[in-house]
């Protein structure tokens, strides 16, 4: 089991994409070891587009993954999705990771979002399925509940045959959704208390479905702050809106602190994350965060089992 560990650019850091601070933080992570980087899919909130976004980061780079965490496909036409998918996959040469969702539970959102939250699972699964047939680059005909077409072939086609989708959520239905439909399980607001029993669960409904998912595609987002000044009520408001999980669970203050709860997580079976780091001058952050947690975290788990 491998653990790897990706930043995520937070939602609450408004920055502009096209600024030379953004793209000193791209380089960073590009340099300093981090698997890849994340952008969350939101409307309301002050992080950028994802699939832009990433695309432009792919033209800049050469070795992270690039990941959206999580893309509201629902609220997307599925077509039209593959293509921007497929396209930046080519375009990174295949260094795409999606994970899907529904999209955070917060009203003002959902208004703008404006997609029925109880008609979402169904819009999410259908247009998996038809991404994912879409994806080999043969001709498809689709006729679903929400989406219909015919004759219709993926073009650029992607350099790989099949795309991996992994799906987020911890409510009892988003995790058995995980089981049967997706390729591994991107978590966030959890606590790694609860991880083994994720686990279970999602594997549980995968053998219903006759399939299992591989055991090291369980990871989380958690969140990484500089100082806890760093915590503002903005953030905090969004943070703290699951009751009764503790921050200390998903909220670290600090390298050692972040160091610490990446190893909790991994002693309870999660291996793939995705770090925010929350900070007032981001590059120094990435660089300590590297130095004294994230880099010496995956070093000590690949040590606990013998090696990479």
């Amino acid at each position: 089991m491998s653990v790897r560990a990706g930043l995520g650019w937070s939602p609450f850091e408004r920055v502009d994409p096209g600024s030379r601070s953004f793209w000193a933080a791209v380089e960073a992570i590009e340099e300093l070891g981090y698997d890849s980087l994340w952008f969350s899919d939101t409307a309301t909130l002050g992080d950028p587009a994802p699939l832009p976004a990433l695309a432009a980061v792919a033209a800049r780079t050469g070795r992270i993954k690039l990941g959206t965490g999580v893309l509201v496909a629902p609220a997307r036409n599925p077509v039209l999705l593959a293509k921007e998918l497929a396209t930046l996959d080519v375009i990174s040469g295949g260094r795409l990771f999606p994970a899907m969702g529904l999209g955070i539970d917060e009203p003002r959102e959902s208004r703008a979002i404006g997609v029925e939250r109880g008609e979402r699972p169904a819009r999410l699964a259908e247009c998996m399925g038809i991404v994912r047939a879409l994806w080999p680059g043969e001709p498809v005909s689709h006729e679903g509940r929400f989406w219909s077409f015919e004759d219709v072939t993926l073009a650029p086609r992607p350099t790989r045959p099949r795309l991996e989708i992994w799906l987020a959520g911890h409510a009892p239905r988003a995790l058995r959704r995980a089981g049967r439909l997706a390729d591994g399980w991107l978590g966030s607001f959890v606590s790694p208390a609860e991880i083994p029993a994720i686990t279970e669960t999602i594997q549980a409904a995968a053998a219903e479905a006759g399939r299992r998912l591989d055991d090291d595609h369980f990871g989380t987002t958690l969140f990484a702050a500089e100082h806890e000044a760093c915590l503002s009520p903005e953030a905090l408001a969004l943070l703290d809106r699951r009751e009764g999980l503790a921050r200390d669970d998903h909220i670290a203050v600090g390298a050692p602190a972040t160091r610490r709860l990446l190893a909790r997580f991994v002693d309870a079976g999660a291996s793939k994350f995705v770090v925010v780091p929350l900070a007032r001058d981001l590059v120094p952050w990435l660089r300590e965060l590297w130095l004294e947690a994230v880099g010496p975290a995956e070093e000590e788990a690949a040590a606990a089992r013998g090696g990479r």
